[in-house]
């Protein structure tokens, strides 16, 4: 609400934005896949691995939503922006990622099998490990600046 509108004749996604992007992607990309390759390197049936490659895919995702809410802002500082949205998003998120783990019936209708902890934490630190790097990007960018926020 600070900021002037945006001029009609600027493209809606810059290069810069559409490149910072499709490197998240492909990090996220590559952690997946890097915990699912992990997982069958390791004996893990197709099922586990599956369960494991999933996990990590949606805890990335929710990342990554934290992580673009500002690009210059780190995560910590968003979270105490208002945004009920963002809860509802979140705790939703995470509540289906339950179901499907957890109830049988989803359980074995996605083929997955149930994660131990030590799986969880694979998973929970591969998807915060795919935007860590945006995050110290960010901060980058404020030290470029003398340190303030843009």
């Amino acid at each position: 609400m600070y900021r002037p509108p945006r001029d009609p004749g600027e493209p809606l996604f810059g290069g810069r934005a559409v490149l910072l992007s499709l490197l998240q992607g492909l990090w996220v990309l590559a952690m997946v896949l890097g915990v699912y390759l992990l997982a069958s390197g390791q004996g893990a049936s197709q099922d586990a691995a599956r369960t494991l490659a999933f996990t990590t895919l949606v805890i990335a995702n929710l990342g990554l939503i934290l992580t673009n809410r500002s690009w210059s802002s780190l995560i910590p500082a968003c979270l105490g922006r208002p945004n009920p949205a963002l809860w509802w998003v979140l705790a939703g998120a995470a509540a289906f990622l339950g179901l499907v783990l957890y109830v049988p019936f989803l359980r074995d209708l996605f083929h997955f099998e149930y994660p131990s902890p030590r799986d969880l934490l694979l998973c929970l630190a591969a998807g915060v490990s795919s935007i860590l790097w945006f995050e110290g990007f960010k901060l980058l960018g404020r030290r470029g600046q003398g340190g303030r926020p843009s």
